[in-house]
């Protein structure tokens, strides 16, 4: 399913200790609905019972203002409380059963111009460029592809970002307002993380087989955590 219209994204919050996202992260979201997850972590020697009777009505009301924050943008929100020890496994959760299109992982952010997308191959490209079409509809953001032709022909490389900017072109996108980076280098990912700290925000795609993996393992987790910028991450869902 193509992202807007009736397409949803999830945004976790730890609910004991973060505060809304910031505003330009809330006003790219006004072409889709919003699952806020309000997650509350539970220490391993806790049972998630008790710390909800302790804390739920505190936990709701901090949960319901963020809410107001997309609701006041005009934006649909449906907000989940849980009290949980492990947030991937929540995540991974709530995201299926909610059928959401994409994650929103936070970070610190002012304003959002550049964009970065990193692009693997094929997979998911088309749900990445609906995500990014939507975005740049809300923003005058500027979107960098970027694809490591490490293990592919630069031929290969070229035809498939050129791809996915005739894509965002046939979507009334400017072109003027889009960019793309081949590399050959040794280490893509030390390169995607290096050039992300430049840019504003990253669009991130799934890699199979489980959103634990997919979002949070190895590769994603360096990007997100080492950059500490906010990210879309679209699931593969197909």
């Amino acid at each position: 399913m193509p992202l807007g219209g009736d397409s949803s994204i999830l945004v976790p919050v730890d609910i004991s200790s973060d505060g809304p996202p910031a505003q330009p992260l809330i006003d790219l979201c006004r072409s889709v609905d919003i699952v806020l997850l309000g997650y509350y972590p539970v220490p391993d020697q806790v049972a998630p019972a008790q710390l909800r009777q302790d804390h739920e009505s505190d936990a709701a009301a901090t949960l319901a203002d963020i809410a107001d924050e997309f609701r006041a943008s005009g934006i649909e929100v449906t907000d989940v409380l849980v009290f949980t020890h492990d947030r991937i496994d929540t995540i991974d959760r709530v995201a299926n059963e909610y059928g959401c299109d994409a994650v929103l992982t936070l970070g610190e952010v002012e304003r959002i111009e550049r964009v970065l997308v990193p692009v693997r191959g094929n997979t998911n490209l088309e749900r990445i460029v609906s995500l990014l079409a939507g975005v740049m509809r809300m923003s005058d953001v500027s979107v960098t592809f970027f694809h490591s032709v490490v293990d592919s022909e630069p031929s290969h490389g070229e035809f498939l970002v050129r791809g996915a900017v005739d894509r965002l072109d046939e979507a009334g996108i400017d072109v003027e307002r889009i960019d793309w980076q081949l590399s050959d280098g040794e280490s893509p990912y030390d390169e995607i993380i290096e050039l992300a700290r430049k840019y504003d925000l990253l669009i991130l795609g799934e890699t199979k087989p489980s959103i634990r993996e997919r979002i949070f393992g190895t590769v994603p987790s360096r990007i997100v955590d080492e950059v500490d910028r906010p990210a879309f991450i679209v699931r593969d869902i197909d």
